[in-house]
């Protein structure tokens, strides 16, 4: 992503308390030497491009990219428009260089308006064609996917306004991090 307008980085924390202190955030806590409670929280990185249709974001247990469907498809389609590949080239790339091990879980969503039903199915054909296009890349060869479509499920925005229903359909593609 070229332009970016958001570099989001919520650094490694590490929060120690005393015995007089206020309680450390729920999370792992670890105990030091000294006998002190301290917290450490996850480092992750996030980068948005300047339209809202594209998000990068990495932690050491993954990396998701996400695509508005205002990007890869016309309203009620689970055709890949060719605006679209671009952008899912450029994923194939960073999925081959990452050379996953495990599986590329590629998951659709939609939002709420219209029937549960038509959303789900909607879902499902967006999360599949997505696929479909990255397992024609000769890079990508080896790799294996899974789909899942979740509707109007797991919304990220408030569905009552049309920037939420925006932001809501969307297909996400999450690469486990490497263990080696």
């Amino acid at each position: 992503m070229a332009a970016t307008t958001t570099l989001a980085l919520m650094a490694a924390a590490l929060i120690t308390t005393g015995s007089t202190a206020a309680p450390a955030p729920p999370g792992p806590e670890r105990t030091n030497l000294s006998g002190l409670t301290s917290q450490v929280y996850p480092l992750v990185f996030q980068v948005e491009d300047l339209a809202g249709t594209q998000r990068e974001t990495q932690s050491a247990s993954e990396t998701k990219y996400t695509l508005q469907s205002s990007l890869l498809f016309a309203k009620d389609s689970s055709r890949i428009s060719q605006a679209a590949r671009s952008a899912l080239d450029d994923i194939a790339r960073k999925i081959a260089a990452a050379r996953p091990a495990q599986p590329v879980k590629i998951m659709g969503y939609t939002d709420d308006l219209g029937s549960a039903e038509h959303g789900l199915k909607l879902s499902k054909e967006r999360a599949t064609a997505v696929k479909v296009l990255l397992q024609k890349r000769p890079e990508l060869v080896g790799v294996t996917y899974t789909t899942e479509g979740h509707g109007e499920a797991r919304p990220i925005a408030d569905n009552g306004t049309e920037a939420g229903r925006r932001r809501n359909r969307r297909v996400e593609i999450v690469v486990a991090a490497s263990t080696d």
